[in-house]
């Protein structure tokens, strides 16, 4: 069964005559006839009682026009839905992200592309960023927003901002007089860390041997969040992601580096041999505007940066 037969159906019915239905749909009248005979060949029964020129719908008819109603607004239904995925306006996107970009920078952005896609499904990974390069490599996350993933996968890396590092201490601590703290500070201090093979950790650690600063940790704690509740229980100071919109405990502050520059490129990473789908690539391009500035055009096979 064909749906244009359903349609020469449909408009037999509107327009009263085969030869009426003929004119709206711009063939001739053979045509029309033609479909309907294919149409009760098929199905084994009359439809229509001729009349003269006047089409009368059999019992056999009646009951086919509700169910060819239906079949017709499905398959518009489907032209719609088939219309907004073509243009962005529909389907799903997995994406990932590290903290703190997830919670400060990306998760608005997901909210204006939200209101803008209502049709648009958004679901958001939070993990550090080589699992989260396993997954895009994988082909569980279209893209995710994260440091520079490890060459073996061979994904496309787009900086897009800087993710600076600062020293997150209790407000009673010594050193949360002095604004701005220098590298050799840290020798004195129980300093907390996050897990070996993180990416914020080895910006640090490389940028503080710059200065002959060797980091000696006390705690090493796998999680950005635990390490500020750490840091807030005085087990010690903590080096933490410091970002715009970032809120601490009124117990905490945040000081930066005077003579370190700690900074980790945060960037898309992304399948080349996987063409991104337009709703996708709407996102991307709302992530990559609203991001950051970039830093530097994509490449391919960068310096591992190891999960957060």
């Amino acid at each position: 069964m064909e749906l244009r037969h359903l349609d020469t159906f449909a408009t037999v019915l509107a327009r009263g005559t085969f030869l009426a239905a003929a004119r709206a749909l711009g063939c001739s009248q053979s045509t029309v006839t033609l479909h309907i005979q294919e149409l009760e060949r098929e199905l084994g029964v009359a439809l229509f009682a001729r009349e003269g020129r006047r089409a009368t719908l059999t019992p056999a008819g009646e009951s086919l026009r509700h169910l060819t109603q239906r079949v017709r607004d499905s398959v518009s239904a489907l032209r719609r839905g088939a219309e907004e995925v073509r243009g962005g306006g529909a389907g799903e996107v997995a994406l990932g992200a590290v903290e703190p970009a997830a919670s400060l920078r990306v998760s608005p952005l997901l909210a204006a592309f939200a209101r803008t896609h209502p049709g648009v499904r958004l679901r958001l990974e939070v993990s550090g960023t080589r699992t989260l390069s396993r997954a895009v490599w994988g082909g569980q996350l279209a893209f995710a927003v994260c440091s520079a993933p490890p060459p073996e996968l061979r994904l496309s890396f787009r900086p897009v901002f800087n993710q600076r590092m600062a020293l997150l201490l209790p407000r009673k601590h010594p050193l949360a007089r002095e604004r701005k703290l220098r590298a050799k500070d840290l020798a004195s201090v129980t300093l907390l860390l996050t897990e070996h093979g993180c990416a914020y950790r080895e910006a640090t650690e490389s940028a503080l041997l710059t200065r002959g600063v060797r980091l000696e940790c006390r705690l090493e704690i796998g999680s950005i969040g635990a390490l500020r509740t750490a840091v807030e229980d005085g087990l010690g100071i903590g080096l933490v992601p410091s970002d715009r919109g970032l809120r601490v405990a009124p117990a905490l502050c945040l000081r930066e580096l005077a003579d370190v520059d700690v900074r980790l490129p945060i960037g898309l990473v992304t399948r080349e041999d996987s063409p991104p789908t337009p709703a996708e690539r709407a996102l991307l391009e709302v992530l990559a505007t609203g991001l950051g500035p970039k830093l530097s055009p994509p490449e391919r096979g960068a310096t591992p940066r190891r999960g957060v």
